[in-house]
C-alpha cells in the first residue's frame, strides 16, 4: 500500500513546532507499518497563486502513484479538488484539525466541499466530529497522538512555582488577557507569585522540560480543536486548568488536579487548588490511549478498509 500525506502545516527551521503532530504521525506510520508513505508539503506562507497551483501536487501523485491520498486541513485540499477529475481512482482521506471547521466564509465552504468529496473524513475532536458527520456519515473520530517514544520513561522532577501559558501571548485566539487577569487574582487574592513559562518558539526538548518542571498548565483559549499540548501535559503528569474548548473537557475528564473553568476568578481558584494539592501521576492506560502507537493504528485500519 502506498500513502501520500498532503499538509500545509509542517515543522521548519523558523517554526520547529508548527504542525509537529502531523510530522510525528507521518513518521510513526512510515516507520512502523509495512507500507510506502511519502509526504507533500504545501507552503502556506507562499503566494496565493503558488498555493492554489495544483501542478506540483499532480506531478507528485503521478510519480508516486499512491493508493491513498491523506490530506491534513481543509485548505490543503484546494489543489486536490482542482485536479479531482485526474485522480478518480485514488482513495481520499481528510483530517480536520479545527481551524478548517470552526472558521466561516471561504475556509468553511472549501472544507464542506472536501468533506463531501472524501472517501473518509477524520475529526480530531468530538466537536469537530459532530460538525463533519452532519455533512458526511463517512467520518471517524481519531485525535492526533503524542510521540510515545519521546515522552516515555520520564523522570520525576521537583516542580517549581511556575505555570505554563502554552502559546505566544500575541496569538489572539489564545486569549492572553484572560490569563493576565487570572495571574493578578492569583497574586492579590491567593498570595501566589508565579513564574510564567511561555511556549513561544521553544524546541521539543524545551517543551518537555517545562512540562516536567511546572506545577500547572493553564489554557485560556477562545477556540481549539484537539490541542497536542494538553495530551503532552498528561504524558508528563502535569495538572491542567483550561477553558472548555475543543476536546479538552474529554481529555482531562476524571484526571486528578485537572479542571475546566471559564472566568478569571474560576481559573485562579482552580490553579490555587492545584498548588495546594499533592502531585499525582496519571495512569499508563490513559497515556497510552493518547499515544501514536494506539491512534496511528486506528488510522492504518481505515487505510486497509479503503483498499480492500
Amino acid at each position: 500500500m502506498k500513502v501520500l500525506i498532503v499538509a500545509n502545516a509542517y515543522p521548519n527551521e523558523q517554526q520547529p513546532y508548527f504542525g509537529i503532530y502531523i510530522k510525528e504521525q507521518f513518521e510513526y506510520i512510515r516507520d512502523h507499518y509495512d507500507m510506502d508513505v511519502d509526504l507533500f508539503v504545501l507552503n502556506g506562507k507562499s503566494s496565493l497563486h503558488k498555493y492554489l497551483n495544483p501542478m506540483k501536487l499532480y506531478r507528485k501523485i503521478k510519480d508516486f502513484d499512491p493508493d491513498i491520498i491523506h490530506v491534513h486541513y481543509g485548505l490543503s485540499g484546494i489543489p486536490l479538488l482542482l485536479i479531482s477529475p485526474f485522480v478518480k481512482k485514488k482513495k481520499i482521506v481528510v483530517t480536520y484539525h479545527g481551524d478548517d471547521i470552526n472558521a466561516g466564509g471561504i475556509v468553511l465552504f472549501i472544507s464542506k466541499m472536501l468533506i463531501k468529496y472524501a472517501d473518509i473524513n477524520i475529526a480530531v475532536s468530538q466537536h469537530i466530529f459532530e460538525k463533519v458527520k452532519s455533512i458526511s456519515k463517512k467520518t471517524a473520530w481519531i485525535p492526533c497522538g503524542v510521540d510515545d517514544m519521546f515522552f516515555e520513561k520520564l523522570e520525576n522532577r521537583e516542580r517549581k512555582n511556575a505555570i505554563i501559558f502554552p502559546a505566544s501571548p500575541a496569538r489572539v485566539e489564545k486569549n492572553y488577557p484572560l490569563f493576565e487577569k487570572m495571574l493578578y487574582l492569583l497574586n492579590t487574592k491567593y498570595g501566589l507569585d508565579l513564574e510564567v513559562i511561555f511556549f513561544d518558539h521553544k524546541s521539543r526538548e524545551e517543551v518537555k522540560n517545562a512540562l516536567l518542571e511546572a506545577k500547572c498548565l493553564v489554557m485560556t483559549s477562545l477556540s481549539e480543536g484537539s490541542p497536542q499540548v494538553i495530551k503532552e501535559a498528561i504524558a508528563c503528569d502535569t495538572p491542567i486548568v483550561s477553558t472548555a474548548v475543543g476536546d479538552v473537557p474529554y481529555l482531562i475528564e476524571k484526571l486528578d488536579n485537572c479542571y475546566i473553568a471559564q472566568t478569571a476568578e474560576e481559573l485562579a481558584q482552580k490553579v490555587a487548588l492545584v498548588f495546594g494539592a499533592e502531585h499525582r501521576r496519571y495512569s499508563s492506560e490513559r497515556k497510552q490511549s493518547l499515544g501514536n502507537a494506539f491512534l496511528c493504528g486506528q488510522i492504518v485500519e481505515l487505510y486497509k478498509a479503503l483498499t480492500k
